[in-house]
């Protein structure tokens, strides 16, 4: 799932059922600086405790999670850091 303007990866973790989020947080980190999009297929059915896991402070945040045949896939997209607010302050 490439677009022209944005470039992305998919991770299959479908079959991690403990460390999930630090094995994310892994891959996400270590995300080339380019590397606008992340996704994971992940197993069905844990949405909740994901959006839970993500919250705000991080260069990356989750924007959606989205089912598919036999998995889910939980898209991230990188963060603009603002030099006005580092700490993501205002979106609150």
């Amino acid at each position: 799932m490439t677009d022209s303007n944005e470039s992305s990866s998919m991770i299959d973790i479908q079959h991690v059922t403990c460390g999930l989020v630090p094995l994310m947080q892994t891959h996400l980190e270590g995300a080339e600086p380019d590397q606008e999009i992340v996704e994971f297929k992940i197993r069905q059915g844990i949405e909740t405790e994901l959006w839970n896991s993500f919250g705000t402070g991080r260069d990356w945040r989750l924007t959606e999670i989205r089912k598919d045949l036999f998995f889910d896939v939980a898209r991230f997209e990188r963060l603009e850091i603002s030099e006005l607010d580092p700490l993501g302050l205002m979106e609150f």
